[in-house]
């Protein structure tokens, strides 16, 4: 009699382990596959910097932050006014951080790359257009575009 009471009771409890295995591992296949999602067709969020060396500027970006959906292109501006009673000439260069996200941004169109000459007290707006990839597996989920200033040397 005491083998008939033993066999229900542990089919009862495997049953019951086994519904708890299925769902630990069904939780973790769902997150696992939003957390995936997230990462391909989630947004990136974009920090639009600056920095500038020994020149007399002012310079304010539009917007500040960008959160970009992969494939979206986005554009921003910079606006610098050179404090100074003279002309300015200056090099500028973007520079994406970090280094390893620089293959997750395209950029289109930027104007105030190179060398340029800022007017005395007179504001100049300067585009940046770009599009970023999506973060995947290895790439980034937050990066920034800074745009790096120096002087040239004034005449």
């Amino acid at each position: 009699m005491e083998s008939m009471v033993a066999p229900e009771t542990r089919p009862a409890r495997a049953s019951r382990t086994g519904k708890i295995i299925i769902t630990v591992a069904g939780l973790f296949l769902l997150v696992n596959a939003v957390w995936l999602g997230w990462r391909f067709f989630g947004p990136v969020t974009v920090y639009i910097t600056y920095s500038q060396y020994n020149l007399p500027f002012t310079i304010e970006t539009s917007p500040t932050v960008v959160s970009a959906r992969p494939g979206e292109t986005v554009s921003v501006i910079y606006r610098i006014k050179n404090n100074s009673m003279t002309p300015v000439n200056a090099t500028g260069t973007l520079i994406i951080e970090p280094a390893s996200a620089t293959d997750q941004v395209k950029i289109f169109v930027t104007q105030c790359s190179g060398l340029n000459a800022y007017q005395a007290n007179l504001p100049q707006e300067y585009q940046v257009v770009f599009r970023v990839q999506p973060a995947g597996l290895t790439g980034e989920q937050t990066l920034n575009i800074r745009h790096e200033f120096r002087s040239v040397g004034n005449r």
